[in-house]
């Protein structure tokens, strides 16, 4: 991938979105770019690219944070981090290659399918 790193974030509350950038500037990172309920069924590229027109709403409970060209070493040192903080316990996961093409809908589906299957056979 070639862009600069990003994090997204999905159905962060402001005051909770508000809380990672605070935390983020603190450390030195950028802020977290929102997915906007209206960007829900564009691809992840059309939304890191800011290129896709804006649609049907999108609703979910989950919280998602997606990691677009962050480093491992970074993905483990925020993710402990994160777990150490009072922020929300969303679902990470890291765009790759494949998942950059999908819409944002059809990956968040498949990452709460994971996340329950993981969950019961734990």
């Amino acid at each position: 991938m070639e862009s600069q790193p990003k994090l997204l974030v999905w159905n962060f509350t402001t005051e909770e979105k508000a809380g990672l950038d605070a935390f983020l500037r603190e450390i030195g990172a950028p802020c977290a770019m929102s997915i906007d309920q209206t960007q829900g069924y564009l691809t992840l590229r059309e939304i890191i690219d800011g290129s896709g027109p804006r649609g049907e709403v999108l609703t979910s409970a989950e919280k998602v944070i997606l990691f677009h060209d962050v480093p491992q070493k970074g993905i483990f040192f925020l993710i402990d981090i994160f777990q150490r903080t009072d922020l929300p316990r969303p679902i990470y996961a890291v765009v790759t290659e494949q998942s950059i093409k999908w819409p944002f809908n059809e990956l968040l589906e498949h990452l709460v399918e994971e996340r329950d299957k993981m969950e019961k056979e734990s």
